[in-house]
């Protein structure tokens, strides 16, 4: 049976790119997540910039190209920007939208701007970059919540009690949501695992998981010696887990019995 975490939490309103508000913009789904939930009840909207179907990994050349005009038109009528910028330096969100309106205010969801700069716990890769996917490590979340959720209160002093109580309710989803994943992952005795994608890190990291082997290279790439190697790691460590963040292919099941397969 194909065991499954999800890392999400509902949202209630629409997700709708290339829709420009007046109020907050942003380019990652993790931000969007965040000013969508602390901002509810308040008439505030979020516009979320490029379109849905492109990863993080495609936003700074989408951002140069096409996004860079939609995005200085959003910025000369909006209020904020969060961004990832601590954790992403190339988060061009802010750069870009700032073109439009020089009194654009930037929110890092990553790293208070403030003298104490609380930040979250940013992954330092084998590359030597930092993590990009801080929010993978829900406990990030929680930090990201009171980062975003404080900075919103300054911004928007009339709406300050509801986005407060937002915030409380969004810590509490995330709490339930860190529980949820620890009960999976006790109760299938997942301890040592090989992972199938960068985005992973955070999430092993966060959950104290002992990564034995990285395999990021395209599934299609996999070489049959690349194949037989990860086979016959499984068969001598009866043990191990992998962790994707795809739906496991019928190739990957031939290789893995997919009751040792976690999808996140």
């Amino acid at each position: 049976k194909k065991q499954i975490i999800t890392m999400g939490l509902v949202l209630t309103s629409t997700f709708a790119p290339f829709s420009y508000g007046k109020d907050i913009i942003t380019s990652t789904p993790v931000t969007y997540m965040l000013s969508e939930q602390l901002m509810q009840g308040t008439g505030i909207e979020t516009s979320y910039l490029p379109p849905k179907r492109y990863g993080v990994e495609r936003l700074v050349n989408w951002f140069a190209s096409k996004g860079q005009q939609q995005a200085i038109k959003a910025g000369q009528e909006a209020t904020v920007a969060i961004t990832l910028g601590a954790i992403w330096h190339q988060d061009p969100t802010f750069v870009y939208a700032r073109q439009g309106n020089i009194r654009l205010i930037e929110i890092d969801a990553s790293q208070a701007i403030s003298p104490r700069a609380p930040g979250v716990a940013a992954l330092t890769l084998d590359n030597g970059d930092t993590s990009k996917y801080a929010w993978m490590n829900p406990t990030n979340l929680i930090r990201m919540a009171a980062i975003v959720g404080e900075d919103l209160q300054k911004v928007y002093p009339q709406y300050q009690a509801q986005i407060e109580k937002n915030q409380q309710a969004l810590m509490l989803e995330v709490r339930e949501l860190i529980n949820q994943q620890q009960d999976v992952i006790f109760a299938k005795e997942i301890d040592s695992v090989v992972l199938l994608g960068e985005s992973l890190e955070d999430f092993a990291s966060g959950n104290q998981l002992f990564v034995v082997d990285r395999q990021f290279k395209p599934e299609l790439e996999w070489s049959e010696a690349e194949k037989l190697s990860l086979k016959a790691q499984f068969e001598e460590d009866k043990t191990l887990w992998l962790i994707t963040d795809k739906r496991p292919s019928k190739q990957l099941q031939s290789i893995i019995s997919p009751d040792r397969i976690l999808q996140i």
